[in-house]
């Protein structure tokens, strides 16, 4: 009996243990105008600025992905590789955008769309 209900208690310790990801509150910067982002509207010139050009992300870039197409980038968000890119310190090699330090008005633009569920129009 004693071992019934060791089991049992192992058994919900273990299944109430769960792991929080931490919510990352992004202060919005002086100067940046808006608190709600659309690709179409806000998005896309940023990343055409610091992303969509032949060395990097354009069509027939040299980077792996076309980010001139929304879908693409959608995808990207969705499997986390784009934000994580953008989190990494600028010295390390899969920082995006490479050689690049976006104003932090744009940084914060481009990660509260993404947490506002980076809508298209």
């Amino acid at each position: 009996m004693k071992l019934y209900l060791l089991l049992i208690f192992q058994v919900i310790l273990i299944s109430s243990c769960t792991k929080d990801s931490e919510s990352i509150i992004l202060a919005k910067p002086l100067g940046c105008d808006s608190m709600a982002f659309t690709y179409d509207s806000h998005i896309k010139p940023i990343i055409q600025a610091n992303c969509n050009f032949p060395a990097c992300h354009a069509t027939g870039g040299e980077g792996s992905y076309d980010y001139t197409n929304y879908a693409v980038i959608a995808a990207r968000i969705r499997n986390g590789s784009f934000e994580q890119r953008l989190h990494l310190p600028i010295e390390d090699p899969l920082h995006m955008p490479k050689d690049i330090r976006m104003n932090p008005c744009e940084l914060y633009s481009l990660l509260t769309w993404i947490k506002q569920g980076y809508p298209q129009n």
